[in-house]
């Protein structure tokens, strides 16, 4: 009976776990960055920062130098929209990580603007 009642105790916070997290807000990081070596940006920090990213459930939408600048100036050659799946997994996970602390150096060395901010997703007012 013990060991059925441990069991069932793993399982539950192994749900309430998986859903907390699948329940928690999403945050974005949006960059504008100027990429003045582009083979060594995407050769070494490209492939150093993007499992980094990726084991933290979050999702790439938009990393592109083709933006059309429709107000106000807007710097640098690359835009780049991350969503990641909280807060947490933004800033602990990823941003202020041992692993991202040394990779962000590779991205400092091959860029000459980094414009990085997060900000939490849209919650419309509750009416």
């Amino acid at each position: 009976m013990k060991k059925i009642l441990k069991t069932l105790a793993i399982a539950s916070f192994a749900v309430t776990s998986i859903a907390s997290a699948a329940l928690a807000d999403p945050f974005y990081m949006i960059a504008q960055i100027q990429i003045d070596d582009q083979q060594k940006y995407f050769d070494e920090y490209g492939q150093a920062v993007f499992p980094i990213v990726m084991g933290t459930g979050a999702k790439v939408l938009v990393a592109t130098p083709a933006v059309e600048k429709l107000e106000g100036e807007w710097p640098g050659n690359w835009t780049v929209v991350i969503e990641f799946p909280s807060e947490k997994a933004a800033l602990d996970d990823w941003y202020n990580s041992d692993a991202y602390t040394e990779v962000r150096k590779l991205r400092m060395s091959t860029t000459s603007l980094g414009n990085l901010v997060i900000a939490p997703g849209f919650a419309p007012p509750k009416q």
